[in-house]
């Protein structure tokens, strides 16, 4: 296998690859990641709020500036999206651990991960 293949290889981290000096080709799963200014109006994600966002340090600002002071109990929510404002995004989630919880509430864009689109 070529240097500079295999040190190109070695950089991916998208996914996990195998490979050796023998290998002659590899299959690179295709990944989609849908970040915040990809999201739709309407359409219903799967996202995993960070740490940060669940469990707020004491100077975070966010919720009682934005969300009336609720912050989110679980990490993942199915969620739609209801408004966007430059890299906030406003959801109505329902948490997937506890369907009694919901939030209801504007996320930064670095503040979650969509794991699919529902």
């Amino acid at each position: 296998m070529n240097q500079i293949i295999r040190d190109q290889l070695k950089k991916v981290t998208a996914t996990e690859l195998s490979f050796d000096e023998n290998t002659k080709s590899i299959f690179i799963p295709r990944t989609l990641k849908i970040t915040g200014a990809s999201l739709k109006k309407g359409h219903i994600y799967r996202v995993k709020f960070e740490d940060f966002i669940v469990n707020p340090n004491q100077s975070s600002t966010l919720a009682s500036n934005w969300n009336a002071g609720k912050v989110p109990k679980h990490n993942e929510y199915f969620a739609e999206v209801i408004d966007k404002l430059g890299n906030m995004i406003k959801f109505n989630g329902v948490a997937v651990e506890d369907q009694t919880d919901n939030f209801y509430g504007w996320i930064p864009d670095e503040g979650f991960e969509v794991i699919s689109e529902e």
